[in-house]
C-alpha cells in the first residue's frame, strides 16, 4: 500500500482512484451515522467510531493507495502526539481515560482517510445526509431528557464488564448513558434538569447541536428543493423545546457565530439576497428562542450557579501548571487545587494543552483551523455553511470538550476537502446541480 498527497492533482488522478483501485465500501462510515440511536442504547456509542476504524483499516490496507490531501496531516500528527504524552500518566484510571480518547482520535483520523478515498461511494449526499439524520436523533435525545430525566440505560454492553471497571465513575458514564444531567446546587428552588440525550451532559447536547445544525443546513442548500427547505424548518421548530430546557449558552451562541459568519462572507462577495436570508434565518431562530424564554432559564441558572468565573479560575490554574510540563503535558486530566472540577476538562483546547503539552496544543489548533483555512475559497453557499460549521468548533473548543462531536466534523471536513482537491467534483462547484435534482450513484 501507497500513500501519496495530493496538492494540486491531475485529471487522472480520478480516474486512478475510482478505477484501477479497489473501490471502498460506504456502510462503515454510515453504519456510524444512521446507527447512532442503536450505538447509544447498547451503550456503546462512545466506540462507535473505534468499532467502524476496524474494517475501514482493513479496506485501506486491500487498497492500492492511499490519497492524503492538504488538512489531514495536522489530525494525524495530533494522535501521533498522544502516544508519548501517555508517559506522564500516574494512574490507572487515568490510562483508561488516556486510552478511551487516543481510540476515538486514532478513529476519527483512521476515518478521514477513509472518506477522502471512498470518493465513489462516500458521496456528498450520502455524506449530508448521514449526519442529518444524526442530528434529528440527537433532537429526540433532547425529549427523551424532558420526559424521562431519571432514566439511566442499564441494559447495556456494560453488563458484561468486570465489576471493578463497571463501576468505575468515567467508565460508568461511557456504557450506562443517561437521558438527562441533573443539576441540584446550593440555593436553587429546584433541580435544573437539563436533557443530554445521547450524551452524558448537557454540554455535549448543545455542542453537538451547534455543529451539527450548520451541516444541515449546507445539506438543505445543496439540495435546493422545497421538501428540504420544510424539513429542516419543521426539524427547528422540533429543536426549540429541548433546546430551551438545557439553557445551553454555548448553543446560542454557536449557531448565532454560524449565521454571522456565513452572512458576512456571502456579503463580502456580493451577494446580498443570500446574505440577507442567512441573516433572517437567524433572526427568527432568535426571535423563537426569546419568545420562548430561553434566556429567562440561561439566567436564572447563571444567578445560581456562577460557572463563568470558576471557569475562568480554572484555565488560569490549567495554563500555570502546564508551564510545569510543557512538552508532553499530563496524558490526563488532575484534580483541581482550587475546584472540584478537574483541570483539563472544561474545553478542548485546555484539555490539549494540559493532557499533551504545547506541542499537542499546536497540533490541536492547527488541526481545527485548517478545517477552516483549507476551505476558504467555499464556492457554493452550502460549502460556506460547511465552513461554519468548522467555525463555530473552533469557538466551541474553548469552553467544551469535543471528543465525541469531532467525527461529525471529521467526517463533513474530510469530504469537502476530498471535494475541493480532487478533480472534477460536482459540489465543489458553483455551476453544479442541486444534490436533490442529481442522481447519486453508488
Amino acid at each position: 500500500m501507497t500513500v501519496s498527497t495530493l496538492l494540486q492533482p491531475k485529471p487522472e488522478t480520478v480516474a486512478d482512484l475510482d478505477g484501477h483501485d479497489r473501490v471502498l465500501p460506504a456502510w462503515p462510515v454510515l453504519a456510524v451515522l444512521w446507527g447512532y440511536p442503536l450505538w447509544w442504547a447498547a451503550g456503546l456509542l462512545p466506540f462507535a467510531q473505534v468499532a467502524m476504524a476496524v474494517p475501514m483499516v482493513g479496506f485501506l490496507i486491500l487498497r492500492r493507495r492511499v490519497v492524503l490531501t492538504p488538512g489531514i496531516l495536522p489530525w494525524l500528527g495530533f494522535v501521533a502526539w498522544m502516544v508519548p504524552s501517555a508517559l506522564m500518566i500516574d494512574g490507572f484510571g487515568r490510562l483508561v481515560g488516556h486510552g478511551v480518547r487516543f481510540s476515538q482520535f486514532l478513529a476519527l483520523a483512521i476515518m478521514m482517510v477513509y472518506v477522502v478515498n471512498a470518493r465513489t461511494t462516500l458521496t456528498p449526499r450520502r455524506v449530508l445526509d448521514g449526519l442529518s439524520f444524526t442530528w434529528v436523533f440527537i433532537i429526540v435525545g433532547g425529549y427523551l431528557g424532558m420526559l424521562f430525566p431519571d432514566t439511566r440505560l442499564t441494559w447495556t454492553i456494560g453488563r458484561l464488564l468486570p465489576g471493578a471497571l463497571a463501576e468505575h465513575e468515567y467508565v460508568r458514564e461511557l456504557v450506562f448513558p443517561t437521558m438527562a444531567e441533573i443539576q441540584a446546587p446550593w440555593g436553587a428552588e429546584e433541580p435544573f434538569v437539563r436533557p443530554s440525550a445521547p450524551f452524558a451532559y448537557s454540554n455535549g447536547w448543545g455542542a453537538a447541536m451547534a455543529i451539527l445544525t450548520p451541516i444541515v443546513v449546507a445539506n438543505v442548500t445543496a439540495r435546493g428543493t422545497r421538501t428540504s427547505r420544510c424539513l429542516l424548518v419543521l426539524g427547528l421548530v422540533a429543536a426549540v423545546p429541548p433546546t430551551v430546557a438545557s439553557t445551553n449558552r454555548g448553543l446560542l451562541v454557536g449557531i448565532a457565530v454560524a449565521v454571522a459568519w456565513v452572512a458576512l462572507r456571502l456579503l463580502l462577495r456580493g451577494r446580498w439576497g443570500a446574505s440577507l436570508a442567512a441573516v433572517t434565518f437567524g433572526g427568527l431562530g432568535t426571535a423563537g428562542l426569546l419568545a420562548s424564554g430561553f434566556l429567562d432559564g440561561v439566567t436564572e441558572r447563571q444567578d445560581t450557579v456562577d460557572t463563568t468565573q470558576g471557569r475562568a479560575d480554572l484555565y488560569v490554574e490549567t495554563f500555570q501548571r502546564t508551564l510545569a510540563s510543557p512538552v508532553l503535558g499530563y496524558g490526563a486530566p488532575r484534580p483541581s487545587f482550587t475546584s472540584e472540577i478537574w483541570v483539563g476538562t472544561q474545553g478542548a483546547i485546555w484539555n490539549a494543552m494540559f493532557c499533551f503539552g504545547f506541542v499537542g496544543l499546536a497540533l490541536f489548533v492547527a488541526a481545527l483551523a485548517s478545517a477552516v483555512l483549507r476551505t476558504w475559497d467555499a464556492p457554493t453557499t452550502s460549502t460556506l455553511w460547511l465552513q461554519a460549521s468548522a467555525v463555530v468548533a473552533c469557538v466551541l473548543s474553548i469552553f467544551y470538550g469535543l471528543d465525541r462531536h469531532l467525527v461529525f466534523l471529521g467526517i463533513a471536513v474530510a469530504m469537502v476537502l476530498r471535494e475541493k482537491y480532487l478533480p472534477s467534483s460536482d459540489y465543489w462547484n458553483d455551476q453544479a446541480p442541486p444534490l436533490g435534482r442529481r442522481r447519486d450513484h453508488g
